[in-house]
């Protein structure tokens, strides 16, 4: 049989070591966040396939004539150059790859991908490889700039970034009595990390409701890939249920709340009052 070569799948080029050659490497990765420094550099956070989540400064990147600062912007997917430094590595070369330009402006998808990168951002350690999350993220900012429902999307991937960090929830038995779940008789324990019988909720500490289709739904995503997961539509108040679950057991992992998450919210207050 007639064998096809491909091309080999784009791989990071690996980190070189302190005292190694060459003291330059390339990657692609997400822009999850940016901010100034000094007086005209920018330290940027990218996602990477293979090298995690990195610190990298970007040089007179806030000048007008910075040939780096343009393509730098967040939420895109940059083609990366970068040179060791003692702190941070430097950047020395960026392209754009994907802009995402579709989102950019609409302001409900913005405020779900930027929502989305502060989440990646918090949960995750630097340098340290997540490539699952980084085709997550990817596939998550390219649904948002077509035409999939924010609200699939964004749970979905919520309850696989939970997973990815060590925290998937329990979805099938009572994390007190150890029974597995009857329906219509379960609520969710965020502290706890999952699913408590209606018997067991003095002993679960704080507990939330939690509907027999909001428990499909969980353990759909849970045992589904992303374009399956994504085609799911979510009822307003069952998105609110899921949104109010997985929201309560990000929050209880990061210890805190998420800045973006409110935003989102605000703009549901706006479209709520009347013109």
């Amino acid at each position: 049989m007639e064998q096809t070569v491909g091309r080999p799948p784009l791989r990071d080029a690996p980190r070189p070591g302190p005292g190694q050659r060459p003291r330059s490497y390339k990657t692609e990765g997400v822009v999850l966040r940016a901010f100034p420094v000094l007086e005209a550099d920018r330290l940027v956070v990218v996602l990477t396939p293979s090298l995690g989540k990195l610190k990298v400064t970007v040089r007179g990147a806030r000048r007008i004539k910075s040939r780096l600062g343009g393509h730098l912007d967040v939420l895109n997917r940059v083609n990366l150059t970068l040179a060791l430094g003692h702190r941070f590595d430097v950047v020395t070369g960026a392209e754009s790859a994907e802009s995402f330009a579709s989102l950019k402006g609409d302001l409900d998808r913005l405020a779900a991908a930027l929502y989305l990168c502060e989440l990646v951002d918090g949960l995750l350690p630097e340098a340290a490889p997540h490539p699952a999350a980084y085709g997550l993220l990817l596939a998550a900012l390219r649904a948002l700039d077509g035409e999939v429902a924010p609200e699939s999307v964004l749970r979905y991937v919520e309850l696989r970034l939970l997973d990815d960090s060590g925290y998937m929830p329990e979805l099938q038995r009572c994390l007190v009595c150890g029974k597995e779940l009857e329906a219509g008789h379960h609520r969710y324990a965020p502290a706890l990390g999952g699913t408590v019988d209606d018997r067991c909720v003095v002993a679960a500490g704080r507990v939330l409701p939690l509907s027999v289709d909001a428990l499909k739904v969980l353990r759909h995503f849970a045992r589904s890939d992303f374009a399956e997961a994504t085609r799911l539509h979510l009822a307003p108040e069952l998105d609110a249920e899921l949104e109010g679950i997985l929201g309560f057991s990000l929050q209880h992992v990061l210890e805190r709340e998420m800045g973006t998450a409110g935003f989102i919210e605000h703009l549901r207050t706006l479209r709520r009052r009347p013109p």
